[in-house]
């Protein structure tokens, strides 16, 4: 009767390996997604002279949110198994979906700074979750990376450079 249920605990270990690649794709969409959100809020921020802290709220949620799936996604990429060929397809297509939103998204960021500068107190901190949430995209990378078969991991690196040099940008742009 014990050895009946053998089957099933391999097949439910199996499956869980091979959804690891799909759990990296699981937590890109999470990021690109709220990547998204905070670039609608940024498109969404009042350019009024007489800003109020309550305005930034939206603002600090979104990046927040976004750090936090950011190292969300540290986690799973670091506890997933090497990615097949197939699932590294689909990992750099998510990547170049996600460098786009990236992208945008911090040239917006820079777009609305004249926005943040009147209130003193808020460059400064765009500026700090800019480095925090670059420091995270870094090691989120490099998880993936590790994850990628060896002979693609200089293209899969490639694909991040995009992203790299946005934040490297934005960072300046903001110090």
């Amino acid at each position: 009767m014990r050895f009946a249920l053998l089957p099933l605990g391999v097949s439910f270990l199996i499956t869980q390996v091979l959804a690891d690649g799909a759990s990296i794709l699981t937590a890109m969409t999470t990021i690109t997604n709220a990547t998204l959100a905070l670039n609608t809020t940024l498109n969404s921020f009042p350019s009024n002279p007489e800003l109020a802290i309550g305005d930034i709220a939206p603002l600090l949620v979104d990046s927040v949110n976004l750090l936090d799936d950011i190292n969300n996604g540290v986690t799973v990429a670091t506890q997933s198994a090497n990615l097949t060929l197939p699932e590294t397809i689909e990992v750099a297509q998510a990547t170049l979906n996600l460098s786009t939103a990236v992208s945008t998204t911090l040239s917006n960021l820079m777009r609305t700074k004249a926005n943040f500068d009147k209130l003193k107190v808020i460059t400064p901190v765009v500026l700090v979750n800019l480095k925090l949430e670059n420091a995270a995209s870094e090691r989120f990378g490099a998880a993936v990376v590790a994850k990628v078969p060896p002979a693609f991991q200089a293209q899969a690196l490639s694909l991040l450079a995009p992203i790299e040099a946005s934040f490297n940008t934005t960072i300046a742009y903001y110090s």
